[in-house]
């Protein structure tokens, strides 16, 4: 690789680094699709919040002894599914897909908050269950008809 090129990529690693360590420090960015998708989900009694590490907490209805946790993730507005596709390969978590939402979320995680209790399997746990079901099926209020 000529010194240029590794300059350049030294470059880019570096400012991702400094993005992510700031972007760390604060919550994810509810942009609109987000915000849609999560009173989407208050309406179906599925209560998420963000968190302060950048992730997203089922609040309601609570573990015994954890937390069930999702990134979420969107995509501009004219992004082709298969550069949805795409992007989130580059991702090291998998994702779900919902094109028409221009949303990724991952797959459902337990974060345990009682380390003395045995923590469930996620699919043992009806809300994980329940958020995928309607992860899929959700349309955007601009798509319903």
């Amino acid at each position: 690789m000529s010194f240029t090129r590794c300059m350049a990529l030294a470059a880019a690693v570096s400012c991702g680094l400094a993005v992510a360590s700031v972007g760390d420090e604060k919550r994810p960015a509810a942009d609109d699709a987000i915000e849609a998708f999560v009173a989407y989900l208050a309406k179906n009694e599925v209560k998420l919040e963000a968190d302060e590490r950048n992730w997203w907490v089922v609040t309601g209805p609570k573990g015994d002894g954890y937390e069930v946790v999702v990134s979420l993730k969107t995509f501009p507005a004219g992004t082709s599914e298969k550069d949805m596709e795409a992007a989130l390969k580059t991702i090291n978590l998998d994702h779900m897909l919902n094109a028409p939402s221009r949303l990724a979320m991952s797959h459902p995680g337990l974060r345990i908050s009682d380390p003395t209790r045995k923590a469930p399997k996620p699919d043992q746990i009806p809300v994980v269950a329940k958020l995928e079901k309607l992860f899929k099926e959700y349309r955007p209020p601009e798509q319903k008809k």
